[in-house]
């Protein structure tokens, strides 16, 4: 292996001044700094960051503990964090904590230990995530993306979820439906039940607890629901879900028990990841900038790494959302005929 030592020897240096060279520390001359550069080109050096750490203190990596990585949303919530955090010079490291809350607090906890700089977690909530968040945050820069802690000792970036569910399911409402399911969690997505819950209030629909089915967000879990759902002797004639998984599931299970989407049954989803735009037929969903929300997470981190303001209290930056109608929604059909 190639070692900065090699590197001060083939430029005719110090190894000091490879050092001032590589870290930045102290002036190098022009003259120098090409020999220098010449030799790492050479060489294919590359620096021992794990080495720099202990001297600096920083690994120059960020941890991201993720619910599913199968996720549509949540892949490309990592890609715009990977991407972002690359531009502000950070490494990205993922944890799969696959929805189970003792992962979650193991994955937190393998980050503190492996040196990371600053975390950024996503649901689901549980107590003893709570905890280890808590007292990481004593000590380590956080930011929660759609995941609040009690008290917030973490800073956050989240969507104005509430008000993109009313919106989902007010779309439905002026389509003529009134047996609207809702399929969500009962440990993710509550925003988005309270929206639902709100568009009925204001519709002078009360909520129906059959016509609610919590479970996992994922597109098995939806196909099951709209499966159970659909016995019942008065079902739904439209479907919200708390994601596009769930969402792409129900469209899923209609399909195999003869109902046409629209013309049978209605579906709205949440987030828009990319496979929203190409299911059959292309889902009318709630709209979550992906993007923005990656980039305000690692801006968010990076304030509290390189500013002055590391032990300012935390900060909440929510970004709106939109709903994008496609072609599953249409006019709630008539049982009358």
């Amino acid at each position: 292996m190639v070692t900065a030592y090699d590197v001060a020897k083939r430029a005719g240096v110090s190894m000091g001044t490879v050092s001032r060279y590589l870290t930045g520390n102290g002036y190098v001359g022009e003259s120098t700094r090409a020999r220098i550069a010449s030799a790492v080109d050479e060489l294919g050096y590359i620096p021992n960051r794990a080495a720099a750490s202990l001297t600096t203190k920083n690994t120059g990596l960020l941890g991201f503990v993720v619910s599913d990585l199968r996720n549509p949303f949540t892949a490309e919530i990592a890609s715009a964090l990977s991407r972002n955090a690359r531009l502000h010079g950070y490494g990205l490291v993922l944890a799969d904590s696959m929805n189970d809350a003792a992962i979650s607090v193991e994955a937190v906890e393998s980050m503190r230990a492996h040196g990371v700089d600053g975390l950024i977690v996503t649901p689901p909530e549980s107590p003893e995530l709570n905890e280890a968040l808590r007292r990481a945050a004593a000590v380590t820069p956080i930011v929660g993306i759609g995941l609040r802690t009690d008290p917030m000792v973490t800073d956050l970036v989240s969507s104005d979820t509430r008000t993109g569910a009313r919106d989902a399911v007010t779309h439905l409402l002026e389509l003529g439906h009134r047996r609207i399911c809702f399929i969500g969690s009962n440990s993710m997505a509550s925003g988005r039940y309270r929206g639902y819950e709100d568009a009925l209030t204001q519709a002078g629909i009360a909520v129906n607890s059959e016509l609610v089915v919590l479970g996992d967000l994922n597109r098995s879990a939806g196909y099951q629901a709209l499966l159970q759902v659909m016995t019942l002797d008065d079902p739904p004639t439209a479907v919200f879900t708390a994601n596009d998984a769930v969402a792409l599931g129900v469209i899923q299970a209609a399909h195999s028990v003869h109902l046409d989407v629209p013309s049978d049954l209605s579906v709205v989803g949440y987030d828009d990841v990319d496979l929203a735009a190409h299911s059959v037929p292309p889902l009318t969903t709630v709209a979550q900038p992906m993007a923005a929300m990656g980039q305000a997470a690692v801006e968010l981190l990076v304030k509290r790494l390189q500013g002055s303001d590391r032990d300012a209290g935390p900060e909440q930056i929510v970004l709106p959302v939109q709903l994008i109608v496609r072609h599953s929604t249409g006019p709630a059909m008539d049982r009358k005929h």
